[in-house]
């Protein structure tokens, strides 16, 4: 199994350019968030399982965690917008 590490609101990019806030969202899961919708939305575009797949849906995209690129950036957590 793979050792997936996410910075948490950390701004992450598919290989399509799309970008992506990334949430803990269990021990070994991650959501990820479009930028747009972020301040505003509680379910994610897409999640990312403990074996590294991202799925939107429930279902497997093409994509898996190591298709993931860091920004460098970072956003501002839920609870530092309250």
């Amino acid at each position: 199994m793979p050792r997936i590490k996410l910075r948490e609101c950390g701004i992450y990019a598919l290989p399509d350019k799309r970008e992506f806030i990334v949430r803990r969202s269990g021990r070994d899961m991650y959501s990820l968030y479009p930028p747009q919708t972020w301040k505003g939305s509680e379910f994610a575009e897409y999640r990312l399982n403990a074996e590294g797949h991202i799925l939107s849906k429930g279902l497997p995209t093409r994509w898996r965690f190591t298709d993931l690129t860091d920004t460098g950036r970072t956003t501002e957590s839920l609870q530092d917008r309250r």
